[in-house]
């Protein structure tokens, strides 16, 4: 089946459109007080855990705030997106419509359930995009380019601030089409969202991007040692465009690969199922699990990484 065109059009092949933008390289002095800095880690000096998190939320309205401004010269994005989403969306439903012409149920999911995998899909998509795509690309130009120096400099945590300074607002034309798609399909299928439904799917909407994250995270670790990751970050999105399907429909190799080696499962299926009324808490005990270990052993590697960071100055 031929991928989407949404698929044809991220960022990493407009590198043009990425070097024209500006975003923040100092911390303005409203949200910069006096903070104990280390290599790859630093805290807020004196200040208590609520503390710490109010410092870091006002330096993500900052960045956000200045990446919005950015992206404001580029409001036509956001129409293209939603037309090149949209055309993606008849293709997979169109592809579905074709399988389930010939059947009522296709590995445990009906055409109501797997229209709402594919809403998560789109939703998934958006946010990794919005939040996590351009920050992750732009660390791995930086190390390569030894600009990072301008990052370490800052007296804030390093991974902090490469993960988190910048935001692709028009990448919200894919999560909108999901939020649409899934209104639409909890309708189809009558599904009562109660509160404890609607905090399982919002906490399994976090364990994938903390997934996708550490994830991706680790990929562009890599280099610190190695010039080029780009061809293994187009691999891992490919595993992900395997999620607008049921999991259940891949042999048990392909499985086995897209739950352990590239966890797609805990990005897609698990929010899907969450929505659908068909995660087992043994599931969600499970990703919490997973999201977290993945976190913690990213950041661990991400310390690493740094100890053999030169730089520009070396």
């Amino acid at each position: 089946m031929a991928p989407p065109p949404h698929q044809m059009q991220r960022d990493s092949e407009h590198p043009q459109r990425t070097q024209q933008r500006t975003y923040p390289d100092e911390l303005p002095a409203a949200v910069a007080p006096q903070i104990t800095h280390e290599r790859g880690y630093s805290t807020p000096a004196g200040r208590s855990l609520p503390g710490a998190v109010a410092f870091h939320l006002r330096m993500l309205a900052v960045f956000y705030r200045t990446s919005i401004q950015a992206d404001m010269e580029y409001r036509v994005d956001f129409f293209a997106r939603v037309i090149a989403s949209l055309l993606g969306l008849l293709t997979t439903v169109g592809s579905l419509s074709i399988a389930y012409a010939y059947t009522d149920n296709l590995r445990g999911w009906t055409f109501a359930q797997a229209m709402v995998l594919l809403a998560v899909y789109y939703l998934m998509d958006g946010l990794i995009e919005m939040f996590i795509g351009p920050n992750m690309r732009q660390i791995s130009s930086q190390v390569r380019e030894g600009t990072l120096d301008f990052v370490l400099l800052k007296p804030v945590s390093s991974q902090f601030m490469a993960s988190f300074r910048m935001l692709n607002i028009w990448r919200a034309a894919n999560a909108l089409v999901g939020v649409g798609l899934s209104a639409y399909t909890i309708g189809r299928l009558s599904i009562s969202m109660g509160p404890a439904q609607a905090a399982a799917f919002a906490l399994t909407i976090a364990v994938g991007m903390a997934v996708v994250y550490a994830f991706w995270l680790i990929l562009v670790t890599l280099t610190f040692w190695f010039v080029r990751v780009d061809n293994i970050e187009q691999i891992v999105w490919q595993a992900f465009e395997t999620a607008r399907y049921p999991m259940e429909i891949y042999p048990g190799w392909l499985r086995g690969a897209l739950t352990y080696l590239v966890p797609v499962v805990f990005i897609v299926t698990v929010p899907a199922s969450a929505l659908a009324g068909r995660l087992s808490p043994t599931t969600l005990v499970a990703a919490l699990g997973v999201g977290l270990v993945l976190v913690v052993a990213a950041s661990a590697f991400w310390r690493l990484g740094l100890r053999s960071y030169t730089g520009a100055s070396a």
